[in-house]
């Protein structure tokens, strides 16, 4: 039971701090949408995609490098980040070098050097947060993270109510609360310390570059799925349609709250539960009660969602409220794609994790071509939710060439399909309510035993019984 109790109790310190800090960007959504005009949230959310598409490039996807060989035993942890910070030089370098081919793009010509900064402060945040997780520093991690959040919501309020400085001051409270929080982690998590004593390995310098090259595709492949359809929209409708879509994307973000608590606790479980007894009934009990509670979760979301869009946005954005059921499927199997992806990373098959993200991006981008200049934005959804299908049951079904364990898959695929049913009824605003009420007593029905296990999983954990 080490395993599980250890497991759950990494997942409530994460859940502490993802809650707080997503709770906090949750609630600043009105701040944006009442001092931003959908024009000015779709230009900013321009910056960021722009960004996250140069990212893998400049990083190397590093991060994910410093996770997997910090844990392994075999390897001196201070020349992991020595490696990592290596990377991170060179990357700042191609960043600044990048700036004047992004102001080629008329609508990012005065943004140029922002994205360079907001590139190079959210790598160097990355790796510095992601090695002190790494080091199995829970609290510190969270306790950051948390701290991070809470400056980025006082620099919003003060630069967009008090400075009034719009799209300037929503950047600039985003690479200033990255900067901050990086010059904290450098001394609290030990990082000055441990770069004094680092010794640079060139063979384990190789291995990390080998691990993380992969991922490059793998992480543009995933910008492709995530963020293509942002281009696109804005491309072949407008940069007002490009607000209202980033902020249907808001509420399936709940969803992702689930998947990025779960796994932050499950990449460090799942690689050193393969590094050690590879016991597939851990992994089998650990995917039936998250794959429950990610859906159920998306269930009751499906039932509240119009009303719930009515008092939670600005006027102007309500009418993305019929885009966020799609949007909540497709977060819904993006947190089955995530579990798989961990169990990639114990395998150490980075090659596995860029072809399934690949074939997904492909699948997003011919979708978005075809059905944005049809349907609008509709399209961009329903193209979003398609990819997010396919990646999950990809990996799925090709983790089990290399380590099988047991799943339920007519209870897996009535729940999907239940969803996705809820999901139609919604969007199209016709008896949407009882659908998805019978949803989730449907869902619940056939997920009984979850749900035991659930409950007596958290009395368990909490000394109650």
């Amino acid at each position: 039971m080490g395993k599980y109790k250890r497991l759950a109790g990494d997942t409530i310190i994460f859940a502490i701090g993802n809650l707080g800090s997503k709770l906090i960007l949750f609630l600043l959504v009105p701040l944006y949408t009442n001092y931003l005009t959908t024009s000015e949230y779709g230009t900013a959310e321009l910056i960021y995609t722009v960004s996250n598409l140069i990212m893998p490039i400049t990083s190397m996807v590093i991060f994910d490098a410093v996770l997997r060989y910090t844990l392994d035993r075999n390897v001196n942890r201070k020349s992991v980040i020595l490696n990592a910070g290596i990377v991170f030089i060179g990357g700042s370098i191609v960043a600044l070098l990048i700036a004047p081919l992004v102001g080629l793009y008329p609508s990012l010509t005065e943004w140029k050097w922002y994205v360079s900064a907001y590139i190079i402060t959210y790598m160097a945040s990355q790796i510095t947060m992601t090695y002190i997780k790494a080091k199995e520093r829970s609290k510190l991690y969270v306790a950051l993270g948390l701290a991070q959040t809470l400056i980025l919501a006082l620099l919003n309020i003060f630069l967009l109510i008090f400075c009034d400085l719009k799209i300037y001051g929503y950047i600039m409270a985003n690479i200033m609360a990255q900067c901050i929080i990086v010059i904290v982690a450098l001394f609290t998590g030990g990082i000055i310390s441990d770069l004094r004593g680092a010794i640079f390995d060139k063979k384990l310098f190789k291995e990390m570059i080998a691990y993380s090259a992969p991922l490059i595709i793998n992480n543009i492949s995933w910008w492709v799925v995530q963020s293509s359809d942002k281009l696109m929209v804005e491309f072949f409708i407008s940069g007002a349609a490009l607000g209202l879509y980033t902020v249907s994307s808001k509420i399936p973000a709940l969803i992702n709250v689930i998947t990025s608590i779960f796994s932050q606790s499950w990449s460090i479980s799942s690689i050193k539960e393969y590094d050690s007894t590879k016991d597939t009934s851990f992994y089998s009990n650990v995917f039936s009660l998250y794959s429950f509670t990610v859906f159920f979760f998306c269930a009751c979301l499906l039932l509240i969602i119009k009303p719930f869009m009515k008092i939670y946005v600005g006027a102007d954005f309500f009418e993305a409220w019929k885009f966020v059921p799609w949007l909540l499927v497709a977060a819904s199997f993006s947190a089955v794609s995530a579990y798989y992806g961990a169990i990639y990373g114990a395998l150490k098959k980075s090659v596995n994790v860029m072809l399934s993200t690949l074939f997904s991006a492909g699948i997003n981008i011919v979708l978005n071509f075809v059905l944005i200049p049809t349907i609008g934005i509709m399209g961009a959804t329903t193209a979003t939710a398609v990819a997010y299908v396919f990646i999950a049951l990809y990996r799925m079904f090709d983790t089990r060439r290399y380590f099988k364990f047991q799943i339920n898959f007519i209870k897996e695929f009535i729940t999907y399909i239940i969803v996705c049913i809820s999901a139609f009824f919604v969007t199209i605003d016709r008896i949407g309510y009882i659908v998805s009420a019978v949803a989730i007593l449907v869902i619940m029905l056939i997920n009984l035993k979850e749900m035991r296990k659930l409950l007596i999983a958290g009395l368990s954990f909490l000394h109650l019984r």
